[in-house]
C-alpha cells in the first residue's frame, strides 16, 4: 500500500475525544439499565452497592478527589495515568454504580454525593447524576470527571438525550497521556452520528502554567466516519503572541488519508537564495497518488515538482519530474533546467519479472546547483535501464536496454542495446561437484565511435570440500568471446579470444576460548590461500565498451579478473594471501577483527585497458590491513590501508572512530588519503552532536581538505527542545564544486562556496515548519537520528 502523507497539522484532539464520542454514553446507558430494573428497589441497590462498595474498595480510586489533576511541570516522558483511574479488569465486567444517597421518583433516579461509574479501567465521577427513563436521558454535574487509559476529561455539566442520540458536555477541560496534549473546550457536543464538535477550544502539549504555545479554534467538528476533522478559524499562539492564522483546516483523525498541503521548507543560500517550497498531495486512490511541490527561488524563478506512486497486485513504482522552465541565473547551463526519476516493477509471474530504473537531468551543473551539498552536486553518472528476467533455481535469464549520462566528463559511455543473459545452473552433486553455463549477447552503440556486437560463452564447473575447521575450492573456467566490431567508415572486424582460468581456494579455521571477567570469548586464527591462474592472450584490438580497472581491495584479493567487466580478461599467475583474527563474545557476535593481505605475483601482467600503459612488472601487491574494532557500544573504531612496503608509500588509507555512551551522544572523528598515479586527495572530519545543557543541544561538523588547505564542508548547529517545543537554529558552508568520476576535483575552478542558514520550529503535537536540515544531519553524522520533536 502507497505509505500515508498527511497534512501538517496534527489530529491533536481526534483520540481522546473519540473515546469519550463512544465511551461515554455507553456508560450511562449502562448505568440505566441497572437502576431501572423492576426487581431491585432503591434502598435495596443502594445498599448492595455501599456494601458491595466497601469491599470492594481497591475496584475505585478514592484519591481522585473529584478534582481536575493539575499538570504544570513539563514531564519527560509521557504521564502514567495509574493514580487517575479505576481498575482495568481482564475481562469485560458489570458497570458498577456508587453513591452516598439515592432517591428514586416514579421514572426518575437521583444520585447525590461521591457518585462514582465504573467499568473496566473507565470512570466517570460527580457529584450529582439524574436518570429520566422515560425522556431516555441522563444527566452528570459538578466537578464532573472521566478517566480511562488514554486521557482523563474534567467538566462542570454533562447531558445525555437517547431519543436524539445527543451528549453535551460544558465547561470540559482534558489532558491526553500518550503526548501530554492538554487543553480546554467551552462545550463538546456528540449527536447521534458520533459527529464531534468542539466550541472554542484550546489545546498545547505545554504544561497549563508554562503556555510556550497554544493551538485555539472557534470550532473544531470530528467526523469519526469520514475518518477526518474540520477547524475553522484558528490561531496558532507563540508566548502568547498570534504567529499564524488559519481560517479553515482539516485534518486526519485514522490512518486514512486525505488530500491536503505538506509540511512547507524555508531555506536561504547563496546560490540560489531564498527557497520555498509547499507540497500539496493528491490522495486520488487507495493505491495510488500525486505530489505536487511548487518551488520558488528568488535568485532562479519558480520550478514544479511531480511525484506520482501507485501500487497494483503486480506493479509497482514512482515516477518524478521536476523543472525549471526559465532560469534567472546569468550563469546557469542553459535556462531550461529539468531531471526526470522513474522507478518500476512489475512481477510478471512464473518467477519473471520486468521493471524500469531511469534517472536523467538537462545539465552538467544540476546537482551542482540543486544538490545541496558537496556529494549530492556531485552525482557524476546517472542511468536508464529497462528490463525483464526470470529467475529460478536451475535458470536466469535477462534481456536489458541500459544507457548513462555521465556528468562533467568529456566521453561518453556506450549504450548497451541490447544485452541478453542467460545462466543455467547445475546443483551441487553428492561429491560436492556444481558447475554452471553462461552466455551473453551485447550490442554496444555510441555516436562517433566504433561499434560491436559482443557473444559470450563460459562454462564453470568447481567442487567444494569443507569440514569445521577447513575448506578446499577448486574451480576451472574456459571464457569463449567473439566481437564482431563495425569503424566509422562501415568495416567490420571479427575478434575471437579464448582462455581457460583455474583456480584453488583454501582456508583453515582455528579458534580457543579466552576467558574474560564476565564472559567466555573466542578468539579465531583464519588463514586462507587462493591461487590464479590465466595465460596470456592480447586483447589490444578489442574495444574497450563496459570494463574498468576497481579499486583494489580485499575482494580484489580474490576475485578471478582484476578487471570488472569481459572486455579485458586479466592473465595471472599468482598466489593471494590474508590472514584474519576475530573475537567473538558468548552470542556470536564480533568484537574485534584485524585481516592482513597481499598479493604474491609470479609472472608479470600484460594485459591493460589501453595500450599506452606498459606491462606491470611488480612481484608483490601493495599490503591490505583493516581493523575493526567494538568491543563496547560505546566506541567504534575502523581502519584500512594499502602501503607499499616497496616504496614506504601509503596508497590510500582510512581511519574512523565513532563514539556514542547514549543515543544521539556523538563524537565522529576521521581520516581519509588516496593516491592515484600523479594525483593526492587527503581529508579530515570532526562531526558531534552532543547534549551541553538541560535541554540544549550542540551539533556540527567539520571536513577540512588538507592537500588544498580548503574546507569542503562544515556547519554549526544549535537545539533547543522541551517537552512542548523545540527549535533548531543551523548555519552551513559547503564546498561548490565540480568532481570527476573518480572524486577528484576537476581542475580549472575556483574555491566556490555554497552558504546557507535554516531554522527549524517544531511545535510537539501540532507539526513543523520544517528547513532541508534533517537528511544532511543524518547524512553528515554517522550513526545520528534526527528525533527532534518527536
Amino acid at each position: 500500500m502507497v505509505s500515508k502523507k498527511t497534512p501538517w497539522v496534527h489530529p491533536f484532539l481526534a483520540t481522546g475525544f473519540l473515546f469519550a464520542a463512544s465511551s461515554m454514553p455507553a456508560t450511562v446507558s449502562a448505568a440505566e439499565n441497572q437502576l431501572s430494573n423492576p426487581e431491585a428497589t432503591p434502598s435495596t441497590s443502594i445498599t448492595e452497592s455501599q456494601n458491595e462498595s466497601k469491599e470492594n474498595n481497591d475496584s475505585v480510586s478514592k484519591d481522585v478527589g473529584f478534582k481536575f489533576p493539575e499538570f504544570y511541570t513539563c514531564p519527560s516522558q509521557p504521564m502514567e495515568p495509574i493514580r487517575y483511574q479505576a481498575v482495568q479488569s481482564k475481562e469485560k465486567g458489570p458497570i458498577k454504580v456508587y453513591s452516598d444517597q439515592a432517591i428514586r421518583e416514579g421514572d426518575t433516579a437521583h444520585l447525590t454525593g461521591n457518585v462514582v461509574v465504573s467499568q473496566d479501567g473507565q470512570q466517570l465521577t460527580a457529584n450529582s447524576l439524574t436518570a429520566d427513563n422515560l425522556s431516555q436521558s441522563y444527566k452528570a454535574e459538578g466537578d464532573l470527571l472521566f478517566t480511562n487509559q488514554n486521557f482523563v476529561v474534567g467538566a462542570d455539566y454533562l447531558t445525555y438525550q437517547a431519543v436524539e442520540g445527543s451528549t453535551e458536555i460544558s465547561n470540559t477541560r482534558f489532558h491526553l497521556y500518550s503526548n501530554n496534549g492538554n487543553g480546554s473546550a467551552e462545550t463538546i457536543t456528540i449527536d447521534n452520528n458520533q459527529l464531534l464538535t468542539l466550541s472554542n477550544s484550546e489545546f498545547s502539549t505545554c504544561p497549563t502554567n508554562q503556555r510556550s504555545w497554544a493551538f485555539e479554534s472557534d470550532e473544531i467538528v470530528i467526523d469519526r466516519e469520514s475518518g477526518w476533522g474540520k477547524a475553522y478559524n484558528s490561531v496558532v499562539k507563540v508566548a502568547d503572541v498570534p504567529v499564524f492564522w488559519l481560517p479553515y483546516i482539516t485534518f486526519p483523525i485514522d490512518d486514512r488519508r486525505k488530500s491536503g498541503i505538506l509540511p512547507p521548507s524555508f531555506s536561504n543560500s547563496d546560490r540560489n537564495g531564498r527557497d520555498v517550497s509547499v507540497p500539496y498531495y493528491f490522495n486520488l486512490a487507495p493505491n495510488y497518488d500525486l505530489t505536487l511541490t511548487p518551488r520558488y527561488m528568488t535568485s532562479r524563478g519558480s520550478m514544479l515538482g511531480t511525484e506520482f506512486r501507485y501500487l497494483t497486485e503486480a506493479s509497482n513504482g514512482e515516477l518524478f519530474f521536476e523543472a525549471l522552465p526559465n532560469d534567472k541565473d546569468p550563469d546557469a547551463l542553459g535556462d531550461k533546467r529539468w531531471q526526470y526519476d522513474v522507478k518500476h516493477l512489475t512481477d510478471l509471474g512464473d518467477d519473471w519479472t520486468t521493471g524500469v530504473n531511469a534517472r536523467k537531468v538537462s545539465d552538467d551543473g544540476y546537482y551542482q546547483d540543486f544538490g545541496g551539498s558537496l556529494e549530492n552536486s556531485n552525482q557524476d553518472i546517472l542511468s536508464q535501464n529497462l528490463y525483464i528476467q526470470h529467475r529460478s533455481k536451475d535458470w536466469f535469464f535477462r534481456t536489458e536496454y541500459k544507457d548513462w549520462q555521465l556528468l562533467n566528463s568529456p566521453v561518453e559511455r556506450y549504450t548497451i542495446a541490447p544485452r541478453m543473459q542467460m545462466t543455467r545452473f547445475f546443483e551441487p552433486d553428492e561429491n560436492g561437484f556444481h558447475a554452471n553455463i553462461h552466455t551473453e549477447l551485447t550490442r554496444f552503440d555510441k555516436d562517433n565511435a566504433v561499434t560491436a556486437n559482443r557473444y559470450h560463452l563460459e562454462p564453470n564447473i568447481g567442487w567444494s570440500h569443507e569440514t569445521l575447521y577447513s575448506f578446499f575450492r577448486p574451480q576451472l573456467k574456459y571464457s569463449v568471446t567473439h566481437y564482431q566490431q563495425e569503424d566509422l567508415t562501415g568495416n567490420v572486424e571479427h575478434l575471437t579470444r579464448t582462455l581457460p582460468t583455474a583456480s584453488l581456494d583454501t582456508g583453515l579455521y582455528f579458534e580457543r576460548f579466552i576467558e574474560g571477567d564476565d564472559e567466555r570469548y573466542t578468539h579465531t586464527l583464519e588463514p586462507r590461500l587462493f591461487y590464479l591462474y590465466t595465460p596470456y592472450e592480447a586483447q589490444n584490438e578489442i574495444g574497450v565498451y563496459d570494463t574498468s580497472l576497481p579499486t583494489f581491495n580485499f575482494t580484489q584479493l580474490f576475485s578471478s579478473n582484476r578487471f570488472s567487466g569481459i572486455d579485458r580478461i586479466g592473465d595471472a599467475n599468482q598466489i593471494s594471501g590474508a590472514l584474519t583474527s576475530r573475537i567473538l563474545d558468548s552470542q556470536g557476535r564480533e568484537k574485534v577483527s584485524m585481516s592482513l593481505g597481499r598479493i604474491v605475483y609470479l609472472a608479470d601482467r600484460q594485459v591493460q585497458l589501453v595500450d599506452t600503459i606498459g606491462r606491470e612488472t611488480e612481484k608483490q601487491s601493495g599490503l591490505l590491513a583493516e581493523v575493526n574494532w567494538r568491543w563496547t557500544d560505546s566506541i567504534e573504531f575502523k581502519s584500512v590501508i594499502e602501503w607499499d612496503d616497496q616504496t614506504n608509500n601509503t596508497t590510500h588509507g582510512l581511519v574512523n572512530m565513532h563514539y556514542e555512551p547514549e543515543p544521539n551522544h556523538i563524537i565522529n572523528l576521521g581520516h581519509r588519503y588516496r593516491e592515484r598515479l600523479d594525483r593526492k586527495q587527503e581529508e579530515a572530519e570532526l562531526a558531534f552532536a552532543w547534549p551541553i545543557k538541560d535541554n540544549w543541544r550542540l551539533l556540527g561538523r567539520y571536513n577540512q581538505d588538507l592537500i588544498e588547505n580548503r574546507t569542503n564542508d562544515s556547519f554549526l548547529g544549535l537545539e533547543y527542545e522541551s517537552c512542548c517545543w523545540a527549535v533548531r537554529l543551523v548555519a552551513r558552508r559547503y564546498l561548490n564544486i565540480q568532481l570527476d568520476s573518480e572524486g577528484f576535483i576537476l581542475p580549472g575552478q575556483e574555491d566556490e562556496h555554497n552558504s546557507g542558514v535554516f531554522l527549524q520550529f517544531v511545535l510537539k503535537g501540532i507539526g513543523s515548519l520544517r528547513g532541508s536540515t534533517t537528511e544532511f544531519l543524518e547524512d553528515s553524522i554517522y550513526g545520528y537520528e534526527d528525533l527532534l520533536g518527536k
